[in-house]
């Protein structure tokens, strides 16, 4: 039985749809259904898609070592050099010949780097010299500048701490397991897979976290120091954002 049989069995035994899955793993549904026809391609090449087939068990809760092992034998790369499989995804850098120098160049650049050595000292001695030396501040005026005054401290602590505090967000999955998809303001994934029963993660950003929950009803969920309780049922997939001090279901 081919790799891609065994994913559309395990992804449909969930009852999960292509459209649902990909939201999870953040995998475009084109690339899914090339999978399940064992098509690897548009993966970008057999590493790639070996990732991708260890992500989607790992969101079906499916077998992953049998998955892998069946892709393997199909593609019969399973023996290969890791540099022969980094090198079909472009990871390797390609080695090019180097250019031989001929002595006379050598002189040369011998010669620039002595008068070099000669001229550098010279010149920073002229700059020691002629430059003068920077005024520091007195103990007195950075202890000024260092220490707020105990007013300060009390009327500036909440407006400071709404300004700059990052967002903060932490995951617990107390009834269950979830497959867990956390990005970042600017959109990096920051976190993608598995969250056992009785796990936690934490996640920090300064303007806004995307979470994507597959299991809402097993977590709970604090955010910016707050409890805020289960996001939704069990078996529920959720799109959740949060910013400093709100939170909103995407």
């Amino acid at each position: 039985m081919s790799v891609g049989i065994l994913l559309r069995q395990a992804r449909e035994s969930v009852g999960m749809s292509l459209e649902e899955l990909s939201e999870i793993i953040c995998v475009r549904r084109t690339v899914l259904n090339d999978l399940e026809n064992d098509n690897f391609e548009s993966s970008g090449g057999l590493t790639y898609a070996r990732g991708h087939i260890r992500n989607i068990a790992r969101a079906l809760q499916a077998n992953e070592n049998l998955l892998v092992e069946e892709f393997n034998s199909m593609n019969q790369d399973f023996n290969r050099p890791m540099i022969e499989l980094l090198s079909e995804n472009n990871a390797t850098p390609v080695s090019r010949s180097r250019s031989k120098i001929s002595f006379g160049t050598m002189a040369k650049a011998a010669a620039v780097v002595v008068a070099l050595l000669i001229a550098v000292p010279t010149g920073a001695s002229f700059i020691h010299s002629t430059q003068k030396p920077t005024p520091r501040p007195s103990t007195a005026a950075m202890a000024r500048v260092s220490t707020p005054t105990t007013s300060e401290n009390l009327a500036g602590t909440t407006a400071v701490a709404t300004k700059s505090s990052p967002v903060s967000v932490i995951v617990t999955a107390n009834s269950g397991s979830t497959w867990l998809a956390v990005t970042d303001s600017s959109g990096t994934q920051i976190f993608s897979g598995m969250l056992a029963k009785g796990a936690s993660q934490s996640f920090g950003d300064s303007q806004l976290i995307n979470v994507t929950i597959g299991n809402a009803g097993a977590v709970n969920l604090n955010v910016n120091g707050t409890d805020a309780g289960a996001p939704g049922t069990t078996g529920e997939v959720v799109h959740l954002q949060f910013g400093p001090g709100a939170s909103s279901q995407g």
